[in-house]
């Protein structure tokens, strides 16, 4: 289990219940919907805070409202990383920040191995794992499916001093993608993923999770290395548990060893005691630190 407590910079985890979350995101404190959260907010004063709220529509889309209109961007500092955040129509703002409680845990793969570490990233979205891989060196391939997002990480990483880096741009689907590249004999050390629940490739390309997950593994195991690292697999789908993802990775494990861990991605206010399950993830890795070192 993986708690982000402690705010690390201009974000902060500040409560959550009755059906939603509440964080600040630089000077902007916003009210999203979180289904999940179906206890009592901790801090009630806490959400008459709100600078907008998102409310969902009819379809999957929404609409922000509230007593201060947001800007179309902003930017933010999380770590050792710039973003630059916006509203979007679906109620997030660029940035996952239960994505930083694995930002060291990447790092600390690609550093126990002696050669460049290539890694794969799918489902990239604005990239801020990409920034975390291409900071310890590795040389990442980032893919997403929508042009208008890639473009938007590759602003975050020009804003984080990492656009030079050796990080390959891909828009693309990403079950079409990986087939070509087991097609053309590429290989990966290390793979990132973080599928959606259902989304749409550049070309019409429909993805539903259920379906295309185990497909889509097939492809990535073919991909890796001849002395593979790392998989870190994290998943925003309800009914996915850190079972369900640990069953997935299990042919990573009969094919090659190593050993597999997982959990729930939690963010919660410092001090607090009710924690909000942001995520799960699984986390493979082929052998120990120890046995890297020797």
């Amino acid at each position: 289990m993986d708690l982000f407590r402690l705010p690390l910079g201009d974000y902060e985890f500040l409560d959550s219940g009755d059906g939603a979350r509440l964080e600040r995101f630089g000077p902007y404190i916003l009210n999203r919907p979180a289904p999940q959260a179906v206890w009592r907010p901790e801090h009630p004063d806490l959400w008459r805070k709100a600078d907008a709220i998102f409310r969902r529509g009819e379809g999957s889309e929404g609409r922000w409202g509230g007593l201060r209109p947001l800007p179309s961007s902003w930017g933010l500092r999380l770590g050792p990383f710039q973003f630059e955040l916006k509203p979007t129509a679906f109620g997030h703002v660029g940035l996952f920040p239960e994505h930083a409680v694995q930002w060291e845990w990447v790092r600390a793969q690609i550093n126990r191995v002696p050669s460049p570490c290539r890694v794969l990233h799918l489902f990239a979205y604005t990239g801020a794992l990409t920034l975390a891989a291409a900071a310890a060196s590795a040389s990442v391939c980032h893919v997403d499916a929508v042009e208008d997002i890639v473009h938007w990480a590759k602003r975050n990483a020009e804003r984080s001093g990492l656009l030079d880096r050796p990080i390959r741009w891909i828009v693309d689907d990403a079950v079409k993608f990986t087939a070509r590249e087991v097609r053309r004999q590429r290989q990966y050390e290390g793979i990132i993923l973080d599928p959606p629940t259902y989304g749409k490739g550049p070309r019409g390309e429909r993805w539903f999770l259920e379906e295309g997950i185990v497909p889509l593994l097939d492809h990535l195991r073919a991909l890796m290395a001849a002395r593979p690292v790392f998989v870190l697999f994290t998943c925003h789908t309800p009914g996915f548990s850190p079972p369900v993802l640990e069953n997935l990775l299990r042919p990573w494990y009969r094919d090659f060893g190593g050993r597999m861990e997982s959990g729930h991605m939690l963010l919660a206010k410092p001090a607090a005691s009710c924690p909000f399950p942001a995520g799960v993830f699984v986390r493979w890795t082929s052998f120990s630190v120890q046995e890297a070192k020797e």
